[in-house]
């Protein structure tokens, strides 16, 4: 896949911004991509957020046991969160007919199996620190979002 000189450029930024972090760079990079290409922001912010709810989330159930009060909650809230994240990247797959990408995303992130899951989780890594840039940029300061 060709990469436009912007999703490039920001793939290159976030990899420095992340103190070269970024677990899934191509892909994300894809994915980008390819929401440029449908002129869809909406779907982009929509991944966008979604990854990094989904790894604030992952973050707090680590730190958590069973019978923790709220564990259930927050696993509720991690299987919705991993549910729209797939949901959004499958979407975003809709604008290029390119198989060995859509072959790739179906058994790397899209598949209903524990590896995908874990995938899925760190692809989110990535997207977490975009959302925090976005943030950033908005807001001011920078938080950490992996601490």
């Amino acid at each position: 896949m060709e990469f436009s000189d912007d999703t490039l450029a920001v793939i290159a930024y976030l990899q420095q911004y992340s103190g070269d972090n970024l677990r899934k760079a191509e892909d994300m990079a894809i994915v980008l991509e390819l929401c440029a290409q449908q002129q869809n922001a909406e779907l982009a912010q929509r991944i966008i957020t979604s990854g990094a709810a989904l790894w604030r989330i992952y973050r707090a159930l680590r730190r958590m046991r069973r019978g923790d009060e709220g564990y259930r909650q927050l696993e509720d809230e991690f299987t919705a969160q991993a549910n729209l994240f797939r949901v959004s990247i499958a979407e975003s797959l809709a604008a290029t007919d390119e198989m060995p990408i859509l072959e790739r995303f179906q058994a790397v992130y899209l598949e209903l199996t524990t590896g995908a899951l874990r995938n899925i989780v760190d692809f989110a890594h990535d997207f977490s620190y975009l959302k925090q840039l976005q943030n950033e940029q908005r807001w001011g300061g920078r938080s950490s979002p992996t601490s």
